[in-house]
């Protein structure tokens, strides 16, 4: 069977495997303000390999995915290219390669463009945009990681004589932690910046972490007594997809709420439940289950906790809210945040 090259239908979709690098000068992330991923032993990580390996083997080898990593810098360029190389790159029938290998690019909260990897790149991409709004001003630009791909180099690349400055400091430095399923992870969004929880960051200007384990958030208490040891202005967590049995859920989502509530005593902890436009009576039974953590800790006298329905976020964009049978897309993501951004704000800047 024959494969069409789209390039050829229409240029819009010829990416190239290469740029043109003449007069273009590279430097490593390193060099600048890299959030929510760290580069250890040559891959970008979220965890330490020993604290991953404590939980299972699962999470050590999820951890190493990039999703919720950012680089912050500043330039006056008009053009801004990007040089990444993996150890190894996901490949998921319903996820966006954009998002599971591709970076994006904001400035502020304005979306600038996706550094769109070729259909066939395996270990290694380069990409370069023009910046539409170019004014020869210096401008402060975010770039995110891809959601579930292994980093091990990442190059910025401007016009040589720029100026490249390291990026503004987020108003919120202090990081809102998220742990969760692939939906917190960011799944199905066309490209990382159209995950909620970068949706959420931009909005409210807040660093953050992304904790989220596809398949495998499943509220262990070695996984709970890590997140508690973070430094942290929120936690929000939503792993209801991960727990494989209502009982499982039953007997974890409590008392991972008691471990970190008991190691931090005045943290403000949003609790969700799963985006289901159409909740069954299993997935009513699971978020009840979740909502008597959250009333139980209320009937203690614990004012710094909050709940959120994920039926209820996606409540106004049921038929549009999934890109497949589980995970939201864009638009439920951003229904997503929608609903998350208030809580937040309410708590990150009282």
């Amino acid at each position: 069977m024959s494969r069409r090259d789209a390039g050829l239908i229409d240029k819009n979709f010829d990416i190239p495997s290469t740029i043109n690098r003449d007069g273009m000068a590279f430097y490593d992330a390193e060099k600048f303000d890299v959030y929510g991923v760290t580069l250890i032993d040559g891959i970008y990580r979220r965890m330490r390999a020993s604290d991953a390996a404590a939980v299972n083997e699962k999470i050590l080898m999820i951890s190493t995915e990039s999703a919720g990593g950012r680089i912050r810098f500043a330039t006056d360029s008009a053009r801004i290219a990007l040089y990444a190389e993996y150890e190894s790159v996901a490949r998921v029938p319903n996820y966006s390669l954009s998002a599971t290998m591709g970076f994006d690019l904001y400035s502020d909260e304005r979306f600038v463009g996706v550094f769109v990897p070729p259909i066939d790149a395996t270990d290694s991409y380069e990409s370069m945009l023009n910046v539409p709004f170019s004014d020869g001003l210096v401008h402060e630009y975010t770039v995110n990681f891809p959601i579930c791909s292994e980093v091990k180099r990442v190059l910025i690349g401007v016009n040589e004589g720029s100026q490249i400055l390291s990026g503004a400091d987020y108003k919120i430095s202090t990081p809102v932690v998220f742990y969760g399923s692939s939906v917190t992870q960011g799944s199905c969004a066309s490209h990382p910046g159209n995950s909620y929880v970068n949706m959420v960051s931009r909005a409210l200007d807040c660093n953050y972490i992304n904790m989220a384990f596809w398949g495998n958030a499943r509220g262990e208490e070695s996984m709970a007594r890590y997140i508690a040891s973070m430094e942290m202005s929120a936690f929000v967590y939503d792993y209801d997809y991960n727990a494989p049995t209502p009982e499982h859920l039953e007997a974890t989502h409590e008392r991972m709420f008691r471990v970190i509530r008991e190691a931090q005593p005045l943290l403000p902890v949003v609790i969700m439940s799963a985006p289901k436009p159409y909740p069954s009576e299993r997935d009513i039974l699971r978020e009840r289950i979740i909502y008597r953590t959250y009333e139980n800790a209320r009937e203690r006298g614990d004012g710094n906790v909050y709940f959120l329905s994920g039926t209820g976020l996606l409540e106004s964009v049921r038929n549009e809210a999934l890109a497949d049978n589980i995970h939201p897309g864009d638009i439920g993501f951003f229904k997503m945040a929608e609903g998350l951004i208030p809580v937040l704000k309410k708590i990150l800047y009282k």
